[in-house]
């Protein structure tokens, strides 16, 4: 029973951490593409997650579940949904290919296969500080 408590005492710690990124919106239940996901860019030492562009400057942080990790993602190329028929819409299940190809090569040995696992709203612009004391190069 303390080993449970525990654990899940560690569990609320990591989600309460993850909260507390002010980059991090509110949980949605899909995106709807026009046609393609516009652009996905990989988050800087995070493993499992993807940032994925709907429309100008409208993203989403999708949770992935696989081995998704921050490696692999930094140098894909592209992307390919694949998904329930779920009419355009991107959901928690549906999965995305990743490929080192820039040419759509989507074959085994240079793809990443990953689950989402959550979706959230990300607004970059609220990214907190950089961590240090030193002042940024504009200030005096």
């Amino acid at each position: 029973m303390t080993i449970f408590t525990l654990l899940a005492g560690v569990s609320a710690a990591a989600a309460d951490g993850e909260k507390a990124d002010p980059r991090l919106g509110k949980q949605v239940d899909r995106i709807c593409f026009g046609r393609n996901i516009n652009n996905f860019k990989a988050i800087e030492g995070e493993d499992d997650a993807i940032l994925l562009e709907k429309g100008v400057n409208d993203w989403y942080k999708a949770k992935l579940i696989g081995a998704c990790n921050y490696r692999d993602l930094k140098w894909a190329q592209s992307v390919a949904i694949d998904q329930r028929p779920a009419g355009g819409c991107v959901t928690p299940g549906d999965y995305l290919i990743f490929s080192r190809s820039a040419f759509g090569d989507f074959s085994f040995p240079n793809t990443t296969r990953c689950a989402i696992s959550e979706i959230h709203e990300w607004n970059e612009d609220a990214a907190p500080a950089a961590s240090g004391d030193a002042p940024a190069a504009d200030e005096n």
